[in-house]
């Protein structure tokens, strides 16, 4: 199954609206959608408009693949239960969020076990397939910081 999360605080219509395009290319694939406040009814696969917090944590242990928003609880989440995630960003340009920090962490965490990065729509499929390859090479971003960084910030707060 792939989860599709938009987070909970902007709608992103651009991301419903693409991977409703691949449901519609990819129809014996089992996906949910999380939308949110969008104008965009998905036409080709199920979707709620908010679940609740134990609900989205059943549909991410249940799901073989994250699809979402480049929003840390997001990414979080999936390091938590060790599922592969596509980032799709938000971009301000857009009007689709009021910074883009969104492309600044899918720039940082891109490259990172588990973490797939679809800059653009056209980008999406492929992504998709990475994800799909990677389910079974258990490679995953790191629920817990770097034993480096966790040293450098005990020994910054004993000085």
């Amino acid at each position: 199954m792939i989860f599709v999360t938009v987070g909970s605080m902007f709608p992103f219509d651009r991301l419903i609206r693409a991977m409703d395009g691949w449901a519609a290319r990819n129809a014996q694939e089992h996906i949910f959608a999380q939308i949110g406040d969008g104008s965009y009814l998905p036409q080709n696969m199920p979707y709620a408009r908010m679940v609740t917090p134990s609900r989205f944590h059943e549909i991410c242990d249940e799901t073989d693949i994250i699809v979402a928003h480049a929003g840390m609880g997001s990414v979080i989440s999936a390091a938590e239960i060790g599922k592969p995630i596509i980032l799709f960003p938000r971009h301000a340009a857009w009007k689709e969020h009021t910074t883009d920090h969104q492309l600044h962490t899918a720039g940082w965490l891109r490259d990172r076990p588990g973490v797939f990065v679809a800059d653009a729509d056209e980008d999406l499929d492929l992504q998709i397939e990475n994800a799909k390859a990677s389910v079974n090479d258990h490679q995953r971003l790191s629920p817990t910081a770097p034993a480096e960084f966790v040293n450098r910030i005990r020994h910054a707060l004993a000085n």
